[in-house]
């Protein structure tokens, strides 16, 4: 579900930046695209229109030549003579013969024809750059660029009072243009100029002005809303990476980086340290001083971290007082001396509170082989698992606070994961067999109870413990289903001994702390129980002590209704952990069992006997009857007979035992 949100946001937040992106892109290319196609444009109908002009102005030559000299009236000499007299100044006539040799020209110049070799024709007429203008000048047109530069320069020459700086030429050119005559044997060459004025120019760039801040005003509100989704990218992305206690790092970012980081070339070739960090007792922390000063230690906790992290490491908080670390080492040795340095700093980072860390570690060495561009298929998810596994490793084991994910720990993970595989199939299939343990008056030495246990006897692994598989279940909730079924069996054996006739003694199962969530339990275990025809009365419910640490009151509600219903409550192993003397007051329990742990060891047994005898009179005093497990010696069964202890469960009378081994025993105790 995480990884699905995390999609979901990613996916949001890069199609609020690429369409947004690439319209701006497609909208900037096209505003250049339309200026330089309206400079092109302008120049080329500007210099089109004057070419228009010295063309017109030659057909017009041609035409009044043809009137002189139609029908030979006058020469081409002659006419030509007439001609020049209506021309300005600046236009010049010269007439060749078909070689292009010059005869005669009217005015200061003639074509160069050995010059212009690679001449541009404009159509009808041919046209010659003239290539003896004074200064040099010597192209056809001006580029643009150098048509602005001089429109600058004129600018900053000429004075804005003077009312003809607009008419001032910036670029001016002669031309000689064919003019074809009728009279044979000679051709007809006009000289014309082409100017360019300060105010062509200026217009032009005016034109171009508008339509840059025509367009410029979209293209503004375009990049504002690029900048805005850019911004909103980055406001997605802390939110998807930040986590929201400390402010630092959060577990999205960790399985990201360091996925990048593992997965790079430069970092094929290095070992890495996947590390769980944990807090020891944080609730307890939190108890203490508050839940904002627990917030403020993980912000400091935190901190030191983000500050000895190295270059190609990251760190992360998992949940609650957990991080993950990413360490770069050299050997397992590195990774736990740097990691035993962490843990003695981190102790001191708050100096008036006592604290303590542990830490699991799982080694990714190099990639096998070097070859390899880098490492593929690593999941980070999976590998911090294996160094939680580690860290857990170490329960119960004092003065250990750095384990290394080995191979008992992998084998340990294999057998989780095993179980997990089949418990259903072997729910399914039977392999959850009932067995019996019965339970003894002290001084008649009569059965009296019995206590249903659960064995796993599986076709390839044989009997398993409950050790190996309740843990399990437990963690993973598939011990409701065992419950329901071993509460089935029950009420199915004692539906049989009374059709069968055999002694009716009551059995207790044990039914698991998770099971007293659910507010309708009284009436699903009667369910349970009706489906078999079996007597409530005779089926004792067991419930351990850590499930008085729950919602105490939708417990008392559920044992009431379950009273209601005829079934008897029982509190297993009383002692083993901090009993609270109000649970005896508040619930309505009729018997208490007694903790093996008060019959074992010799240093305080005279302090146990105290408690015990004390346990024993107060449960009288509230009407309770008293089971004793874990029973193996004769003094003991003594003690507790003198005692008033109401039955006794343990090795010293009988182990637990197949039902058909316990209806013997029970016929023969008869």
């Amino acid at each position: 579900m995480k990884n699905q949100k995390t999609q979901k946001i990613r996916r949001c937040y890069k199609k609020s930046v690429w369409p947004s992106l690439a319209l701006f892109v497609l909208f900037g290319c096209s505003c250049v695209g339309m200026v330089l196609t309206f400079v092109i444009g302008f120049q080329g109908f500007l210099v089109d229109s004057k070419i228009s002009k010295i063309q017109e102005n030659a057909r017009n030559l041609g035409r009044m030549l043809d009137s002189y000299t139609n029908n030979g009236q006058r020469t081409i000499f002659e006419a030509v003579t007439i001609i020049e007299r209506f021309l300005d100044e600046e236009s010049d006539i010269c007439i060749t013969d078909e070689n292009d040799q010059v005869l005669q020209y009217f005015g200061k110049t003639a074509p160069d024809f050995e010059r212009a070799q690679n001449i541009t024709i404009f159509d009808p007429y041919h046209i010659i750059p003239d290539l003896h203008l004074p200064g040099g000048e010597r192209k056809l047109l001006l580029s643009f660029r150098e048509l602005v530069g001089r429109s600058i320069d004129a600018l900053k020459k000429s004075s804005y009072q003077d009312n003809d700086w607009m008419e001032e030429p910036l670029f001016h050119t002669y031309y000689w243009v064919n003019v074809p005559v009728k009279v044979e044997g000679y051709h007809l060459y006009y000289r014309d100029s082409l100017t360019i004025l300060q105010k062509n120019v200026f217009f032009m760039n005016a034109v171009i002005l508008i339509e840059l801040l025509l367009l410029g005003i979209p293209a503004l509100l375009l990049l504002l809303n690029v900048l805005s989704s850019i911004a909103m990218q980055k406001r997605m992305v802390l939110m998807l990476h930040q986590d929201p206690v400390t402010g630092g790092n959060n577990w999205n970012y960790f399985l990201e980086q360091s996925k990048r980081i593992l997965c790079q070339f430069r970092n094929t070739n290095h070992t890495y340290a996947v590390v769980n960090l944990h807090m020891i007792r944080f609730q307890d922390y939190c108890a203490c001083n508050g839940i904002k000063e627990g917030d403020a230690l993980l912000k400091k906790i935190d901190g030191f971290l983000k500050a000895n992290m190295d270059r190609n490491e990251t760190y992360a908080r998992f949940a609650r007082a957990d991080f993950g670390l990413l360490l770069r080492c050299e050997s397992v040795e590195q990774s736990k001396k740097r990691l035993k340095k962490l843990l003695v700093e981190l102790t001191g980072i708050k100096k008036d509170a006592m604290m303590s860390f542990s830490a699991g570690i799982y080694v990714l060495r190099p990639a096998a082989n070097r070859k390899e561009r880098r490492r593929r298929q690593i999941d980070i998810e999976q590998v911090y698992q294996f160094a939680s596994a580690a860290r857990g490793a170490m329960r119960g084991k004092k003065g250990e606070y750095i384990k290394v994910f080995d191979q008992q720990i992998l084998q340990e993970q294999m057998w989780k994961h095993k179980v997990e595989e089949t418990m259903e199939a072997a729910l399914l299939g039977g392999e959850f067999q009932l067995y019996l343990q019965p339970k003894y008056h002290p001084v008649t030495k009569k059965i009296v109870g019995a206590e249903a246990l659960v064995r796993w006897i599986s076709p390839e692994d044989g009997m398993i413990p409950p050790n190996r598989f309740i843990p399990v279940f437990e963690e993973n909730g598939f011990i409701t289903k065992l419950d329901d079924y071993m509460i089935s069996q029950v009420a199915k054996l004692r539906s049989e001994w009374k059709i069968q006739g055999r002694k009716m003694v009551p059995v207790s199962v044990n039914v698991s702390r998770v099971n007293f969530v659910k507010e309708d339990l009284a009436e699903h275990i009667c369910h349970l129980v009706d489906g078999y025809g079996a007597e409530h009365s005779g089926i004792e419910l067991e419930l351990t002590e850590s499930a008085f640490y729950g919602n105490k009151e939708l417990l008392k509600q559920i044992l009431k209704k379950l009273k209601m219903y005829g079934f008897n409550i029982s509190m297993d192993d009383f002692g083993a952990g901090y009993s609270s003397l109000n649970s005896l007051k508040d619930l309505p329990i009729d018997t208490l069992k007694l903790d093996m742990d008060f019959f074992r060891g010799d240093d305080s047994l005279e302090r146990g006997e105290i408690v015990v005898k004390e346990t024993i009179r107060l449960a009288k005093a509230l009407h309770m009857s008293i089971v004793a497990e874990g029973i193996e010696k004769k003094e003991q069964v003594e003690f507790l007979a003198e005692q008033g202890c109401d039955m006794i469960q343990g090795y010293y009378f009988a182990k637990p035992m197949p039902v058909s081994e316990f209806n013997q025993l029970a016929e023969r105790d008869c």
